[in-house]
């Protein structure tokens, strides 16, 4: 005997990418049932790094003022070489986005207030202990079986979001290949309790015998990670005298088994699913893509997928998306997930070589680039680390004539600045931004028009002017222009005043009624017609 459900979405795995698919999901109005093998959320600290376009999600969701003071904020990374010279001194970038650049935090603390916003919304259901199997696509929707307290299952949903992690059992019954390879160097990871105040800097210790990383966490939390050598096991690394061992020349005393919260061996995957959708199965988070920790975007690359699917997969339930919208998270988002790949690949090349004339070439080049301020520059403010930004997918092609400044918008993540409200007050722009499309207008004098966009005929006109306090878009202000914002932030076209419906027209294919909501936008603007 069996129940069955009928849901828009069934999300696999509540970890960080299931959990904040589940809230943007829930906040544009459809039904999730979110589905977890295990008891509760985790309790291992895996990722420790959090960038400021995750924090952007987390403050749309509702958590982020809970979850900074957890938070070690605005850190940077300090390399040293063989003989434990400073190579380099690395500073997150200032951030356009509202948050800090780049952060430390703790995994479970996230989960508990992920979990918290998740419960608080109606839309969702969330059962642990429960395992998916037999994910069959039937066309018009995805028949699921899961199996846990409440029985069995068969849950009809619309889309599946597999969230289930690098070893996705979704992936695996679908047959979806993962492009990559496997680390052959070992590591063992510990993270310690009661270790005092840190500095801000991550420490990437590239000695060429035993590489070492040292990041720290607030509430005397620190992650300590060592290269195993040739002939060391896991069972010799992993005991409290070998992790004392291992701290002490980082941490100048010796650590207590108490203050040992994990210490585990790993090796790291350098993999990408070779699709990220078959039919209505979407892949996310881990279950898409593998990255060693160096480059610390593996969490935020899965809360990146989870902000791109969502609203997407929300105007596919409700009908004001296509399926081709649908296939644009595939095409957006690939391309950066292998870009991050392929950094924290790099990065860790630097640091795990052991071999002599490598590691002196090395220190001898990082050395070297203060000869050279714009090779400087780009290493120690982090350029490297390169936004999202998406030349094709739900993207219009940007017109002739706009300036440059203005053109390099499409496809990047809008700035959030502090805004002045009409009555005097500030906020952030995102608190005006809601869930939906939104299109801004600029002009010269003038503050900065937002103006919502409905795919219902005859919705409030929620328009409201605002200025910018920061600065932060003075570029955009030469010449009347609008940018078109979609849900997820993301900068969707540009136009000049006046040519707006040609730029959305070009988005038909993806949201058919954006440009029938901009022309009942015009029309609100015109004077009645005299009797």
């Amino acid at each position: 005997m069996h129940s069955v459900m009928d849901m828009d979405v069934l999300i696999i795995g509540a970890g960080p990418t299931g959990l904040t698919a589940a809230g943007l999901l829930a906040d544009h109005g459809v039904r999730v049932l979110v589905v977890e093998r295990n008891p509760g959320t985790g309790d291992e600290p895996r990722a420790i790094s959090v960038a400021d376009e995750t924090l952007r999600v987390m403050q749309q969701i509702g958590i982020v003022d809970r979850l900074v003071p957890e938070m070690l904020t605005d850190t940077g990374a300090r390399y040293f070489g063989r003989h434990g010279q400073l190579l380099a001194e690395v500073h997150p970038a200032s951030s356009r986005l509202g948050q800090p650049g780049k952060s430390q935090f703790d995994q479970p603390v996230l989960e508990e207030l992920l979990l918290d916003a998740v419960r608080g919304r109606d839309r969702v259901e969330l059962r642990f202990e429960t395992e998916a199997f037999s994910v069959r696509d039937t066309g018009d929707h995805v028949e699921t079986t899961v199996l846990g307290p409440q029985g069995r299952t068969v849950v009809h949903a619309r889309w599946v979001v597999a969230c289930d992690g690098g070893r996705s059992p979704v992936r695996c019954q679908l047959g979806i290949p993962m492009e990559g390879s496997t680390q052959v160097e070992e590591w063992i990871v510990v993270d310690l309790l009661g270790t005092g105040e840190h500095e801000r800097f991550a420490e990437f210790h590239c000695n060429g015998t035993r590489p070492a990383v040292v990041v720290p966490g607030v509430k005397g939390r620190c992650r300590f990670e060592f290269m195993l050598l040739p002939g060391e096991t896991a069972e010799q690394v992993t005991t409290p005298d070998m992790v004392a061992t291992l701290v002490e020349p980082y941490l100048h005393r010796r650590v207590a088994p108490e203050d040992i919260r994990r210490a585990r061996v790993y090796v790291a995957h350098q993999r990408v699913a070779l699709r990220y959708r078959q039919g209505r199965v979407l892949l996310a988070g881990d279950a898409a893509h593998m990255m060693p920790p160096f480059a610390g975007q593996g969490m935020n690359a899965g809360i990146r997928d989870a902000a791109n699917l969502a609203w997407k997969i929300a105007a596919a339930v409700h009908g004001t998306g296509t399926d081709a919208l649908v296939a644009t998270y595939e095409t957006e988002r690939r391309p950066h997930a292998e870009q991050m790949v392929k950094l924290s690949r790099r990065i860790g090349q630097i640091v795990m070589s052991t071999d002599s004339r490598v590691t002196l070439a090395r220190d001898l080049l990082l050395r070297g680039t203060g000869l050279v301020p714009s090779l400087k520059s780009w290493i120690t403010a982090m350029k490297f680390l390169k936004q999202p930004h998406h030349t094709r997918g739900c993207v219009a092609p940007v017109p002739g004539g706009l300036p440059k400044t203005v053109a390099g918008l499409v496809g990047r993540s809008l700035s959030q600045p502090a805004v002045r409200l009409p009555g005097g007050d500030t906020a952030p722009l995102d608190t005006l931004l809601g869930s939906g499309w939104n299109a801004l207008r600029f002009a010269a004098g003038a503050g900065i028009e937002v103006i919502p966009l409905d795919a219902t005929p005859g919705a409030a006109d929620g328009r409201v002017v605002v200025a910018d306090l920061s600065g932060s878009f003075a570029g955009l202000r030469a010449e009347p222009v609008t940018l078109l914002v979609r849900p997820d932030r993301y900068v969707a076209a540009a136009a000049p005043a006046g040519r707006e419906a040609e730029a959305f027209a070009a988005l038909v294919e993806f949201v058919p009624w954006l440009a029938d909501a901009w022309r009942r936008h015009q029309e609100r603007l015109q004077p009645p017609i005299p009797s």
